[in-house]
């Protein structure tokens, strides 16, 4: 019997056996290749860096960091075992143990109507995430153990960890335990605690623990079990389980405190590097991006921007508050879960008591304060339960307001292009529309100096006497007669060339585009790279055409430097994942204009953009701009400056770029929707006073460089107002170009003689 009993016995298991091979045979021969396990590639986490190593952005669909096996505490390895797989060093891919004892509780929990568990051992959790569907059938899961035992027969356990360290799902966007740790704790794997180890090791198979700060006792509770099971493999001693399970979670503040904001700047860069090097390089290949972006420029710029538009928004009143709350009996709750847009520096308020000239507000940290209502609000309307915008200085506090007006501002290296910091709007969060690079905007008066610097090249001389008069414009037919009006709508006679400009006149500055040509205005304006496709009507010498900030600041910055073209750029450096250079900005100099500098190398493929006499008389006439005439407001700075301002018709909007030897800096201000800024704004009075506050602040200890006055060049003493040769108290210095000076018996000053035909409506003296 027993005989019989063995036969049977013997018989059944070669069945088995058979069975089992003919099950994987048939599953073995479509099975997917593991072969690209060995070249583990994951997706990885863009960063964005600024040129002093602060990080500004990262980019992912997987938010992961690469860490090898080796730099990986084992701590933290030996807690992931005692959660997910104790046996993983003795099986072969597929724990038989575990698995039978599934099975069995798996039944008991079938009849208890309970949660089934599993028995999937981490090489069987690494097929999954990387060959298999998430399907649950028992073809799948045939597959799944036969790739397991296959992988554990050519990898190392320690290959096998690695890719499941590495790619498996944490939560809250974080693939792998470099990227949890940093999630979850902000900190580097090293220094993670034992406890925060093992909450790690829970969480792959509830990621979503933390999704609600309700889940607390449920990750104590995992993170716990964690710990006994390590206990009970004997990876840590009672005394160090019993310490780390009394201790409570403390997760870590939000990864953004960890970036210097700068979103509008990174955005820009986002895009680029897409353009250059596609989609999913940049988000799935782990790049390290470098940015001449200069951490101490963009924070005062993006503070003296806000400062500007506030200080104009104020004269336009207060418009009332950001929302209301009926009840203020619970008023921190409500202020702490109101929804409200980014304020800055500011801080939000609720109003808990109104007086005629004063109320009593409080803030978010429990603190109440008595502020005086201002001037600019005129009539408030401020009721209790109003939620406001308050500014907190040196333990006062003065009502705010979130601006309706927008603007930008941008920063750039007058020699290489580098752009060192950039303002895209009063928020970026709630406005993804960059305003420094994307709107197309009239820059009105910004435009002149081109024209000049094109009437110089054609052989004007800064001293030539020309009448600020009433003047009109054949157009051609069909065209109206063209006549434009001065600011203020007056008249101030013959005036030389340099007042013109430095006085921002209209009437002289078409008339030197009539006298050059449209075609010659149109000419300069595409040189520069202002608009690539200028309109042909003469109010296009007044700003009619459109622009961007960051063109027309390049163009200034290319007067800056000695009138030789810059190219813009948001990028220094591109690395993978590996730390190899794909992407190197050239190291691309041009001639300095600066005496004191050292004369810097430049690419032998520079462009020149206008003769050096003709760049140096047009930076000399907007160095007197800033000194004499719409610029005189940033005299205070001491420093050797020149710039223009703009303002458009109806006052759209309002503009400055300002430059040295070394910087230039370009500000706007206007609505998206255009409307007028108000009578009286003009670029002086918005912009100007924005770029004022940068440069006062973060070029202080800067000394002051002159522009180089090149070999072409003769300066000479003349009268401001009549532009003849004398030297008095009153004298100013001129530029001229030295081929009009014959020798000393002639006269310098000696006009040119433009065909007649093309001074119509054009006096000269």
């Amino acid at each position: 019997m027993i005989k019989r009993i063995f036969q049977v016995l013997f018989f059944l298991s070669v069945c088995a056996l058979g069975a089992a091979y003919l099950i994987f045979d048939h599953f073995s021969k479509n099975l997917p290749s593991y072969a690209e396990l060995a070249n583990y590639n994951p997706p990885s986490v863009t960063r964005i860096y600024s040129s002093d190593g602060k990080l500004l952005q990262e980019y992912a669909k997987e938010r992961r960091v690469f860490v090898p096996i080796e730099n990986i505490p084992v701590s933290l390895v030996q807690a992931f075992i005692a959660a997910e797989d104790k046996n993983f060093y003795s099986h072969h891919g597929i724990d038989i143990t575990s698995l039978i004892r599934a099975i069995i509780n798996n039944c008991i929990h079938f009849i208890q109507n309970k949660r089934m568990e599993g028995a999937s051992t981490i090489s069987q959790q690494v097929v999954k995430m990387f060959f298999l569907s998430p399907e649950r059938s028992l073809k799948r899961k045939i597959k799944e153990a036969i790739l397991s035992y296959k992988i554990s027969q050519v990898y190392s356990k320690d290959k096998i960890l690695e890719l499941y360290l590495n790619q498996t799902f944490f939560g809250k966007g974080a693939y792998g335990v470099a990227s949890a740790a940093k999630q979850y704790f902000n900190k580097p794997l090293e220094e993670l605690d034992l406890g925060e180890s093992a909450l790690l090791a829970g969480l792959p198979k509830y990621p979503s623990l933390f999704r609600s700060d309700q889940n607390y006792a449920k990750a104590k509770a995992r993170r716990d079990y964690v710990l006994r099971r390590m206990e009970e493999d004997g990876y840590i001693s009672h005394e160090s389980a019993t310490r780390a399970t009394s201790l409570p979670i403390i997760l870590s503040k939000p990864l953004d405190k960890d970036r210097f904001q700068a979103d509008g700047y990174a955005e820009v860069v986002r895009k680029q590097v897409i353009d250059m090097l596609g989609y999913d390089t940049f988000y799935k290949e782990g790049l390290t991006i470098i940015t001449p972006l200069h951490s101490e420029y963009q924070k005062q710029a993006e503070k003296s921007f806000i400062w500007g538009i506030k200080r104009y928004d104020q004269t336009k009143g207060f418009r009332g508050p950001i929302i209301h709350l009926e009840n203020i009996d619970n008023w921190q709750n409500d202020l702490k879960n109101a929804k409200i847009p980014k304020l800055h520096d500011d801080k939000i308020a609720v109003v808990l008591k109104v007086s005629k000239d004063q109320i009593k507000v409080g803030t978010l940290d429990d603190k109440t304060w008595n502020l005086q209502i201002p001037k600019w609000t005129a009539t408030h309307g401020l009721r209790t339960g109003d939620v406001i915008a308050v500014t907190i200085n040196d333990h006062s506090c003065t009502l705010s307001q979130i601006p309706e007006v927008e603007g930008a501002v941008i920063m750039m290296d007058t020699n290489t292009g580098k752009v060192l910091a950039m303002v895209s709007g009063y928020d970026s969060n709630t406005s993804k529309f960059d305003r420094a690079t994307q709107a197309q905007r009239q820059p009105g008066s910004l435009i002149k100096p081109f024209i000049y610097l094109s009437a110089l090249e054609y052989g004007i001389e800064p001293n030539t006497i020309i009448e600020d008069k009433p003047i009109e414009i054949y157009q051609g037919p069909g065209l109206p007669i063209y006549s434009p009006q001065n600011y203020g709508k007056t008249f101030l006679g013959p005036i030389t060339f340099r007042t013109a400009l430095e006085k921002s006149r209209n009437t002289v500055t078409v008339q030197l585009a009539k006298m050059v040509g449209l075609g010659n205005i149109a000419e300069i304006i595409k040189r520069y790279g202002i608009n690539d496709d200028p309109q042909k009507f003469y109010s296009m010498a007044l700003g009619s055409l459109e622009t961007t900030l960051s063109k027309i600041t390049s163009a200034y910055g290319g007067i800056a430097n000695g009138c030789h073209k810059i190219k813009t750029h948001f990028i220094e450096l591109i690395k993978d994942k590996h730390g190899n250079i794909i992407y190197k900005r050239d190291n691309r100099h041009y001639k300095t204009s600066v005496d004191q500098m050292p004369q810097l190398s430049y690419d032998p493929e520079y462009i020149n953009l206008s003769d050096d006499a003709s760049c140096y008389q047009i930076a000399s006439l907007l160095k007197g701009a800033m000194e004499r005439g719409t610029g005189a407001s940033a005299r205070s700075l001491n420093k050797v400056i020149a710039g223009k301002t703009g303002t458009t018709n109806d006052s759209l909007d309002a503009w400055f770029v300002g430059f040295t030897p070394k910087i230039v800096i370009g500000t706007y201000v206007g609505f998206d929707h255009p409307k007028t800024l108000g009578a009286k704004a003009t670029g002086a009075g918005v912009a100007l006073p924005i770029f004022v506050d940068i440069f006062k602040n973060a070029f202080k200890d800067e000394p002051s460089l002159d522009f180089k006055v090149p070999d072409s060049i003769s300066l000479e003493y003349v009268n401001p107002h009549t532009g003849q040769k004398e030297q008095t108290d009153s004298s100013i210095l001129e530029a001229f170009k030295k081929n009009l000076f014959l020798d000393e018996n002639n006269d310098p000053f000696q006009k040119l003689e433009p065909n007649q035909k093309e001074l119509e409506n054009f006096d000269i003296y």
